[in-house]
């Protein structure tokens, strides 16, 4: 079945840094003193947005360009262009859907072309960030976000390619006609993914979609 609509992970996925709040803290020097409740995050003891929000009190006062230059310094994975590219020109529409930052995933919008960015938000006031937050997707909360989005569009799980790196996109691959990992540093991604990718690098994805299913790329 023909894909209509291609929705990929954006930290790990589309861009080198797998997370974008451990790389702000290293490149802002607040990576220590992050240390305090970084565990507690990971660990689910404290809610994902109070998580956030003690992410960005660290940072207020930074320049948001400052912080978009940061990410501009963030890599794409070979072939990341090339593949978005390649799915457009099959009529295949891009998304992006993050437990990252919204000013991270606008850069890549504007970038690649994307029709649709979703994406979690560090405020600013002044251009500097305020400190405060808005955690449009929590951990766990992908799933929520591509159903939405499906059904807005008006496309069929089936005719849905999901492609991410991280056990939070496995809520992606459930909702999905063909799902691919990339470079997945846990087996619950690998096993959960229609296709895998072992390295970071989407060169080998087009050709990958076509021996999995030479229909999915018919064009429009």
């Amino acid at each position: 079945m023909r894909l209509k609509l291609a929705v990929f992970d954006l930290d790990g996925t589309l861009k080198k840094v797998r997370d974008p709040y451990v790389y702000l803290h290293q490149r802002l020097g607040t990576w220590p003193q992050s240390q305090a409740f970084f565990s507690d995050g990971l660990a689910g003891r404290i809610p994902y947005e109070e998580w956030l929000r003690l992410d960005a009190a660290m940072w207020k006062g930074v320049p948001r360009a400052h912080i978009e230059a940061l990410f501009r310094q963030n890599p794409y994975l070979p072939g990341a262009r090339e593949t978005v590219q390649a799915l457009k020109a099959c009529g295949v529409r891009i998304a992006i859907i993050s437990t990252g930052l919204l000013i991270h995933a606008v850069q890549v919008q504007a970038d690649l072309g994307v029709e649709y960015v979703a994406a979690n938000e560090i405020l600013f006031e002044a251009g500097r960030v305020s400190g405060e937050v808005r955690a449009h997707i929590p951990e766990g909360g992908k799933g929520a976000v591509m159903e939405d989005l499906l059904a807005r569009m008006g496309v069929r799980p089936a005719e849905c390619l999901a492609v991410g790196d991280g056990e939070s996109d496995v809520a992606l691959f459930q909702r999905a006609g063909v799902s691919v990992a990339v470079a997945p540093h846990s087996d619950l991604v690998r096993t959960a993914a229609d296709i895998v990718l072992p390295q970071p690098d989407l060169r080998p994805l087009l050709d990958r979609l076509r021996a999995f299913d030479p229909t999915l790329l018919e064009g429009p």
